[in-house]
């Protein structure tokens, strides 16, 4: 009994810690960013680059995961998520880095940033325009009329959306991020490619573009192209990196050249 009353504070006292430690971080500002390219598929070119955050690298707070759970359980998400934005906006305008900036916010964070002049102060500083950015509202939990509200403020101001399911929001000009759970080995799935090509099929109904995930096998790329997938970013085309690639490998052009001679010939044939 004395060992069931004692693991609850052993587990408050490491959170605690943990909070404690996440406020150092906030206060310094000890936060990195990376950027993962986006490529057009067809283009063949740099469409942007989703940020990513890190924590110092000998931290228990050092993964996105991490410092997201920590913050939202201590009330910090907001306070965490502007700092992340504000410096890989800082990062992305510094190195000329070409294309949109994608950040994934949560729910709490978009309402913050459709309100008042909180969009302005964020981008203001580093004098990025509110097109070049990308709001990312990931999560089939994110949802309500506040929410929707927020949204369509932002896309108002020319900010782009980004979704991970169809949805009334996924409209003209809005991106339908496809999760890399769906894209790995999907060349070597005849099942999962039909679902795959009927999401594609309705985001693109909807006036959305599509970009997948978590693209690591040439041949899931080269199947992805043939099936319409406009965009994609994954270990393939690039890794997640301070210093982030701003072209296609060749052997990933010669991929996707590959891909669309054969499908132009199939067509005339």
């Amino acid at each position: 009994m004395a060992v069931l009353l004692i693991q609850p504070v052993l587990r408050a006292m490491y959170f605690s810690g943990l909070v404690t430690h996440l406020r150092s971080i906030l206060l310094s500002q000890a936060l990195s960013v990376v950027f993962q390219p986006i490529f057009d598929l067809e283009q063949r070119q740099v469409l942007g680059y989703e940020t990513l955050m890190r924590g110092p690298a000998d931290s228990p707070l050092h993964t996105p995961e991490q410092l997201l759970r920590v913050a939202r359980d201590a009330g910090l998400g907001i306070e965490l998520e502007r700092l992340a934005a504000s410096l890989a906006i800082d990062a992305f305008v510094e190195g000329q880095l070409p294309g949109r900036l994608f950040i994934n916010f949560g729910e709490a964070m978009i309402i913050d940033l459709a309100g008042g002049d909180a969009l302005d102060r964020l981008l203001g500083k580093a004098g990025m325009a509110p097109g070049r950015m990308v709001v990312e509202c990931m999560g089939a939990a994110m949802h309500g009329e506040r929410l929707n509200d927020a949204l369509a403020r932002l896309a108002e101001r020319a900010c782009g959306l980004a979704f991970d399911a169809p949805g009334p929001n996924l409209r003209d000009g809005a991106f339908l991020k496809i999760a890399a759970s769906r894209i790995g080995r999907i060349h070597a799935d005849p099942t999962r490619r039909q679902g795959l090509d009927a999401l594609l099929v309705q985001s693109a109904r909807q006036g959305g573009r599509s970009i997948a995930e978590g693209v690591e096998d040439a041949r899931d790329l080269a199947l992805l192209h043939q099936l319409g997938c406009q965009c994609a970013q994954g270990f393939l085309l690039g890794r997640p990196s301070a210093e982030p690639a701003r072209q296609l490998s060749r052997s990933v052009a010669g991929v996707l050249a590959t891909t669309r001679s054969g499908l132009a010939q199939g067509a005339g044939g």
